[in-house]
């Protein structure tokens, strides 16, 4: 008998027992659908995770810092050693730059750029109406594509201008943000010994959160790095931390960011780049990615021996048929193929039911998704063709295992004894 032959023959007894088919076949689409949708689960996860990380960190650049523990390497939770280049930023403490660290930072090779991230809150924000809003003061970074409502922003914001998050509108009595562009507003900071002082800003843009935005940087005024590092010499004033950060971002010519941050540890710095956050990310979706294949696979393991079972029961009721095919002469190994392409054909079936529900189902609540999880145009729920041809694939390639034991059976049979079977 030939290929195609016992490829049709194994077709045709499938579809004499279409029910007790059709049900091992679900059993084993319960399998196929739940690894279909963990596959599209990860892919969408890490394309968006993908685009987090470009939204808000600029992938020719390096963030710089004295001590692994910003990074969440290091356990800070215990006391430090003092030393005088410790200080506090958000209640921790950490070995902070100085403003060597930062000339040292800036003559390393390939570097263009060296922009200090301070860490400041304004003691309020007010205008001519009298109100006032509390916040933080962010240096502005245009490597973060922040998104604005009303106004532009030139590659560096300029001394005195300021880009005023839309959170700030209904407060500063503004009623839009077009109200808002080129209003005075004044940041009243102090000192630790209550000193205070003003600082006049003009409001260059309004922004907005964008659904990219990772949230690192805290609600507040986005200001020049200039007018930071003013606010932060009265605000620090004789403090032994006055001219010093925690990070800065060294931003490269180019060159290899690796190789750049290579050099920077060589020279006793900490370096990180967006590669390094995108596989932390990619690690987490990883670990729980692998958690949901486990029980997509313990369902394939009660579909194997669901198709296991099927395929001896059908060997026992088709005992005086397998005789007879033996009797007129067909080989052990046929009758043997016979029923591993029937439980392949099972597999198929399963898959093919399995995976396109998924994809249904995916594809239908793709949008209601986005909107719980905030996922703004992105879908989490991304299939590729791919990964669903090698899932269907696999399953097959399970099932034609699971019907070795039977197929074993059925070769087995001796003709005469079979024949005799009532």
């Amino acid at each position: 008998m030939k290929a195609f032959d016992v490829i049709r023959r194994s077709g045709r007894n499938l579809k004499s027992a279409k029910v007790r088919t059709l049900l091992t076949a679900m059993a084993l689409a319960v399998g196929g659908f739940t690894l279909t949708l963990t596959l599209a689960a990860a892919n969408g996860a890490r394309a968006y995770s993908q685009k987090l990380i470009s939204a808000n960190f600029d992938p020719n650049s390096v963030i710089v810092a004295k001590d692994k523990a910003i990074f969440g390497e290091q356990d800070n939770s215990q006391p430090r050693e003092y030393s005088s280049d410790i200080g506090s930023v958000y209640g921790s403490t950490f070995k902070l730059l100085d403003s060597k660290d930062v000339a040292n930072i800036k003559a390393q090779p390939h570097i263009t750029e060296v922009s200090r991230q301070y860490n400041l809150t304004a003691l309020y924000v007010t205008n001519n109406t009298g109100k006032k809003l509390t916040g933080s003061l962010n240096v502005y970074n245009p490597a973060q594509k922040p998104e604005l409502k009303a106004g532009q922003v030139d590659e560096s914001l300029g001394g005195g201008r300021a880009v005023l998050p839309d959170v700030y509108l209904n407060g500063l009595g503004y009623s839009s943000p077009g109200d808002a562009l080129n209003q005075a507003i004044t940041v009243r900071v102090a000192q630790a010994s209550g000193k205070t002082k003003d600082y006049p800003f003009t409001i260059e843009a309004v922004s907005t959160k964008s659904k990219l935005d990772i949230g690192f940087t805290p609600v507040g005024l986005f200001i020049s790095e200039k007018d930071a590092g003013n606010i932060n010499t009265f605000v620090n004033a004789n403090l032994p931390t006055a001219d010093r950060v925690a990070t800065v971002v060294a931003r490269g010519d180019g060159t290899n960011v690796d190789q750049i941050k290579q050099q920077l540890q060589s020279a006793g710095y900490e370096a990180r780049t967006s590669k390094d956050l995108q596989s932390l990310v990619d690690q987490i979706i990883q670990v729980l990615q692998i958690i949901i294949l486990v029980f997509g696979f313990i369902t394939l393991v009660a579909s194997f021996f669901g198709v296991v079972n099927t395929q001896y029961i059908s060997v026992l009721e088709r005992t005086r048929e397998i005789g007879l095919m033996k009797a007129l002469g067909m080989r052990r190994g046929t009758v043997s193929w016979l029923f591993i392409v029937e439980a392949t054909w099972i597999g198929f079936l399963g898959a093919v039911l399995g995976s396109a529900a998924a994809v249904a189902a995916g594809t239908a609540l793709n949008p209601f998704i986005s909107k719980q999880i905030n996922f703004g145009d992105e879908y989490l729920l991304q299939f590729q063709a791919v990964q669903i041809i090698l899932l269907i694939v696999f399953l097959m390639l399970v099932t034609a295992i699971a019907g070795l034991l039977p197929a074993r059976k059925a070769a087995k049979l001796d003709p005469i004894e079979a024949l005799r079977t009532e």
